[in-house]
């Protein structure tokens, strides 16, 4: 069963010694939607996403992930409930030495599956980021590109209420970049999950996202529908990002 969550913050931040590279006072990715994170390098798209998955503790303040209606009734209904689960993909993509098979397998551990299931699911994974016909090759031998879609493989290889992706078509080319986002979508409207994808480019974000969230400095600088923060931000920030961005 999946559930639609959310996720809540409240003025949280991130510090190293004196320097706050992160901080929000308030922020919502509701259930069920798909959300931009775009900014410059260092504007703290990376940061949030370690914090959101549970890599890296906040400074102070906190969030709180939270069940929408819909998902709350399923749960009080069901025998058993249980904590959201919660997909991340850094953006350097970590792939093992051993087959890229087995490197997606990995993440069906202690699911309750038969070994027939199991290959079921990694190939299908597999077939859908097209490494399909890669899947003896070693992962010590692939390219950036091919790592990352390994990668990301393992994410979709199994339901996650929340998927959070750093840069996840970085090292790709058009080609594997349209099919990801491709994936990620047809992912998104099987599972029902809240899906985060860190971007520097707003093209992207245009493709995929129902909402965005630009960062600058560490500080939320635009929200809202995609189109209108492309098109129409608010503040200096945003307009001096996307600035860089127009043909």
């Amino acid at each position: 069963m999946t559930m639609q969550v959310g996720i809540e913050i409240r003025n949280m931040r991130k510090s190293y010694g004196s320097r706050c590279v992160l901080d929000i006072e308030d922020l919502t990715f509701e259930p069920g939607c798909t959300y931009a994170l775009i900014g410059a390098n260092g504007s703290g798209k990376s940061t949030l996403l370690r914090m959101l998955s549970g890599a890296s503790d906040p400074t102070s303040g906190s969030f709180e992930i939270f069940a929408s209606a819909q998902s709350l009734k399923a749960i009080s209904d069901a025998p058993e409930s249980r904590e959201a689960s919660i997909g991340y993909m850094p953006q350097k993509s970590y792939v093992f030495g051993f087959s890229v098979f087995k490197n997606v397998l990995l993440a069906l551990e202690g699911l309750d599956l038969s070994k027939e299931e199991q290959t079921e699911r990694v190939n299908r994974a597999l077939e859908a980021v097209g490494m399909l016909e890669m899947a003896e090759s070693r992962g010590s031998r692939l390219s950036g590109g091919e790592a990352q879609r390994v990668a990301l493989a393992r994410m979709i290889v199994r339901r996650h209420d929340v998927l959070l992706l750093d840069e996840p078509t970085a090292s790709m080319d058009v080609g594997g970049t349209l099919q990801v986002e491709s994936v990620l979508k047809s992912y998104v409207e099987e599972t029902g999950c809240l899906l985060v994808v860190a971007t520097h480019a707003p093209s992207q974000a245009r493709r995929i996202a129902d909402k965005a969230v630009m960062l600058s400095d560490g500080h939320v600088v635009e929200r809202g529908d995609t189109a209108d923060v492309l098109d129409h931000p608010q503040t200096p920030e945003g307009s001096a990002f996307l600035s860089y961005w127009k043909v």
